[in-house]
């Protein structure tokens, strides 16, 4: 059997639509757990009138304590063999289980590709990866961005570390990570978009508030996956894909910052310029794999602390995204 949990917060207008995708997969054997994280809307009582239609659907009531602590509840409550994660604004394609089930085998995780839905565009995003050869394999998945989230992933429930309640990002990755240095088989590709993700650039679900702290948090990660390659490979990353990553996740921040209407044109300029000034951030850039032209053209700027420029940058860059 496959365990769902699914953390529900502030999606009333997509959770239906949610477990309609996961009550359509083909295999059949499966329970899903809502986890209710405090939601303040009307998630509560959809949560229970779906589980009163479906005998496969567990509903759990507790208090608002973040996405972490709903995933903990709901692994708390699994009994299945597999763990699937899914967040309640997201769907599934009706065969993603079985698909990902036919490739475990005796791996002890199977990945595949999704749909990134933002700003009405539906981009695919798949894998380019198809055997598993550890270092380099996850050198590659992780310079991609498939390492870092938990709903493109099944999961072998005895080999399920908890997500870190204390942290507001990262705590995927870190999650993911432990899981890997506990399980001693390879990982499976599946060369498919199997999964929707829905970016939310509101802030109200539990994945996407506003981070203050993200800078240090990032930095964290970045941390922690560059000791992890060298665990596996016994050295460090030389080919800057894993500063690329620390760097891309800090570029994607200000070119958000257009669309952040919470904050004045000063408050923007502030941010841009402690992501200039950061000392680890200019060290990570001296060897950063940036592929990007946009990212390119902006880090260059950052090198040289040109923060209006920076900025500047970043609206041409919202203009073209609004045309497109």
């Amino acid at each position: 059997m496959v365990s769902i949990i699914v953390p529900v917060y502030k999606s009333e207008k997509t959770l239906s639509l949610c477990v309609e995708s996961l009550q359509r997969q083909t295999k059949r054997d499966i329970e899903i757990i809502l986890v209710d994280d405090g939601s303040p809307d009307n998630c509560p009582q959809i949560c229970d009138a779906l589980a009163r239609e479906d005998a496969r659907i567990q509903v759990i009531h507790k208090e608002n304590g973040g996405v972490s602590s709903a995933r903990n509840r709901g692994l708390d409550r699994a009994k299945g063999e597999f763990v699937l994660f899914v967040d309640s604004d997201d769907s599934a394609e009706p065969d993603m289980i079985e698909e990902l089930l036919r490739r475990m085998g005796e791996n002890a995780l199977v990945l595949c590709g999704y749909h990134h839905h933002y700003l009405g565009r539906d981009v695919e995003k798949v894998p380019d990866l198809t055997a598993w050869a550890g270092a380099e394999s996850f050198l590659r998945l992780y310079g991609q961005g498939y390492m870092n989230m938990p709903w493109n992933k099944l999961f072998r429930r005895e080999l399920t570390g908890r997500f870190d309640e204390s942290l507001s990002l990262g705590e995927d990755l870190l999650f993911n990570l432990d899981y890997l240095r506990r399980a001693s088989g390879s990982v499976a590709v599946v060369q498919k978009p199997l999964y929707h993700y829905m970016q939310n650039d509101s802030g109200d679900t539990l994945s996407g508030k506003k981070r203050d702290d993200k800078p240090e948090l990032g930095k964290r990660i970045w941390r922690e996956a560059s000791r992890f390659y060298e665990e596996l490979a016994g050295h460090g990353d030389t080919s800057g894909v894993i500063n690329a990553r620390l760097l891309q996740e800090v570029l994607d921040d200000v070119e958000s910052l257009p669309f952040d209407h919470s904050r004045s044109r000063k408050e923007k300029l502030v941010v841009i310029e402690a992501y200039c000034m950061d000392g680890e951030l200019r060290q990570a850039g001296e060897n950063a794999a940036l592929a990007a032209l946009d990212y390119r053209l902006i880090h260059a700027c950052m090198r040289r602390r040109w923060i209006r420029g920076v900025y500047l940058l970043s609206v041409l860059r919202s203009w073209v995204i609004r045309l497109m």
